[in-house]
């Protein structure tokens, strides 16, 4: 499967924010995303991470979330939800 570049930044991206979020989601549902996201499904990633941080609340900084916007917009899905995202100067790590 051979990927855009605007993918492969997009990957690239999730990836680390994943990384961010180890922590704060439970270990098996970033583990599910990685998979998702090694398998090139980046749409079906951010919808994912989306909706796990306004379920949570899980605070993600404004990086994160231009990340998430640009990624679904770039696949013609809809931004609402992720413009709802709680927002935070820094990640904040789980206690």
């Amino acid at each position: 499967m051979h990927q855009s570049a605007q993918q492969q930044a997009a990957g690239r991206g999730l990836f680390r924010l994943l990384v961010t979020l180890t922590d704060r989601l439970p270990q098996d549902f970033v583990e599910a995303l990685r998979a998702r996201l090694a398998g090139g499904h980046e749409v079906e990633v951010a919808q994912a991470i989306v909706f796990a941080a306004v379920a949570g609340p899980v605070p993600l900084t404004e990086r994160d979330i231009d990340l998430l916007i640009a990624t679904l917009a770039g696949a013609g899905e809809d931004t609402t939800m992720a413009m709802v995202i709680e927002r935070c100067s820094f990640a904040k790590m789980r206690d």
